[in-house]
């Protein structure tokens, strides 16, 4: 069953399709993945983006659009945790689904 956008989600889809498609016009979904790395600074997380066409094939860009898209996603959500949560966003609906599944309480 799908469920329908407030007014506000509504303009937020319209913004991010805005956005995505200035910067990737044959984007159709985005999918984020941290990463932890072990670097010459230390260890961090990076946060890996992934654009596909409306196949899901992965789009060939640079990695100034890759990072122009994933600073779009970060403005429309800010209270998504990007760094600890992999995602997907889908340009069309306008939706962004965590796909990490959540840890089971007991293994906490």
């Amino acid at each position: 069953m799908s469920r329908r956008h407030s007014a506000a989600e509504a303009v937020r889809a319209v913004m991010v399709a805005r956005n995505l498609r200035r910067v990737a016009p044959d984007v159709d979904s985005l999918t984020t993945t941290p990463v932890f790395i072990d670097g010459d600074h230390g260890p961090r997380t990076v946060v890996h983006v992934h654009l596909a066409d409306v196949l899901r094939l992965p789009l060939a860009v640079d990695a100034q659009t890759h990072r122009a898209a994933y600073a779009a996603l970060r403005r429309a959500y800010p209270r998504a945790q990007w760094q600890t949560h992999e995602y997907r966003y889908d340009v069309r609906p306008g939706r962004l689904h965590r796909i990490t599944p959540d840890v089971p309480a007991a293994l906490r």
